[in-house]
């Protein structure tokens, strides 16, 4: 909890703490009548010195956006005394100079997705929202790098770098919510981490604000650059303890013309592990293999109907991507795999195009 400061404030008329006087107007009896005014000190809070430095758009500490900003999507939570809706690398370092100055907690946080407490503002203070920070300032094709701010939606960046027939791999569950500064917070993977690794595989440079204000930057815009202490890797993953990260720049790969995912059914989650080894023995790699457990389809049976949801107590996903005619020939090879090994059920596969539209049909093969 921070402590009040103070600020002189004067007092209404006619108050009963007298200090000093001043002359009314003269009256119309021509006298002059005088009045008593009082001055007093007034506790400063913290919400109102930052709407001093930052402004009062950028500051809030109402109930309901307090209580909006007291945990993600954990269970575990604590409210903080004020909230800051940062808008600039430049707020972010006054900020964190001030609270440096007068040791107040700073918990920095995205779009409140996760399921680690990592934004849960265990030490009340401010809580450093980044969410306003939410421009794509580049997509370079000829650099394959693409330059966001923290509070870009994973989903959003996705999107324009497909639409200028660049990829960015990491794919978290949440990825259509959270935001490219929470991925770098969190080092996020998803299931494409398979083929392509997670975040920290993609930042070639970042700037953050560190603790006291000051404000550093560390890498650049080419895809290999060793030279130095790895400070990219340090900050990536860190949960914002070591800095807040202002700015990301990001390498992109290029589009994968095609894509197909396969999908077979086992009587067990070992047979179906037992299938992802063959898989890796064969030499292939898909973009992402994924198992769902006896439990886990039970629960989509139940939320989702027993007609969506394939028979079986495993299920095995199996994406693959790159150039049409590699994927076809690799799906048909992976598929004559699976039945080999005995799948359960009828191996279903589907073909699409990267850049196309993300709706999926099934084909049923037999």
């Amino acid at each position: 909890m921070s402590s009040p400061r103070w600020q002189l404030q004067a007092a209404k008329p006619h108050s009963s703490n007298i200090v000093f006087g001043e002359a009314d107007p003269p009256t119309a009896s021509g006298t002059l009548a005088l009045q008593l005014t009082c001055a007093k000190f007034m506790p400063m809070t913290l919400a109102d010195e930052l709407r001093q430095l930052l402004g009062n758009d950028a500051v809030a500490d109402d109930a309901e956006t307090l209580a909006a900003h007291s945990g993600d999507k954990w269970f575990a939570a604590e409210t903080p005394e004020v909230v800051v809706f940062a808008r600039s690398t430049s707020d972010v370092s006054k900020l964190l100079k001030f609270a440096s100055q007068n040791k107040i907690p700073v918990t920095a946080r995205g779009a409140g997705y996760g399921y680690v407490g990592g934004c849960v503002p265990v030490r009340k203070g401010i809580a450093l929202s980044l969410i306003r920070m939410n421009r794509i300032k580049e997509i370079h094709f000829a650099d394959a790098i693409a330059i966001v701010e923290p509070g870009v939606i994973t989903a959003d960046l996705k999107a324009a770098a497909k639409a200028a027939k660049l990829f960015y791999p990491p794919d978290p569950a949440s990825m259509k919510d959270c935001t490219i500064g929470g991925n770098v917070a969190t080092n996020a993977g998803g299931p494409r981490c398979l083929k392509y690794g997670v975040t920290r595989n993609y930042v070639i440079g970042l700037e953050v604000v560190l603790a006291n204000g000051e404000v550093l930057r560390t890498g650049g815009r080419v895809h290999k650059n060793k030279t130095g202490f790895d400070l990219i890797g340090l900050f990536v993953g860190s949960e914002g303890m070591l800095g807040v990260v202002t700015e990301i720049t990001l390498r992109m790969l290029p589009l994968p013309p095609a894509r197909a995912t396969l999908s077979a059914a086992f009587f067990s989650a070992a047979e179906a592990a037992e299938a992802v080894q063959a898989i890796f023995a064969a030499g292939f790699l898909p973009s992402s293999l994924e198992i769902a457990d006896h439990f886990t389809l039970e629960a989509a049976r139940r939320d989702l109907g027993k007609m969506i949801v394939p028979a079986g107590n495993a299920h095995l996903l199996v994406d693959l991507d790159g150039q049409e005619e590699s994927v076809r020939s690799e799906a048909v090879a992976i598929r004559e795999l699976l039945e080999k090994r005995k799948a359960d059920a009828p191996i279903a596969r589907s073909y699409g195009h990267c850049a196309a539209s993300s709706v999926i049909r099934f084909a049923q093969l037999v």
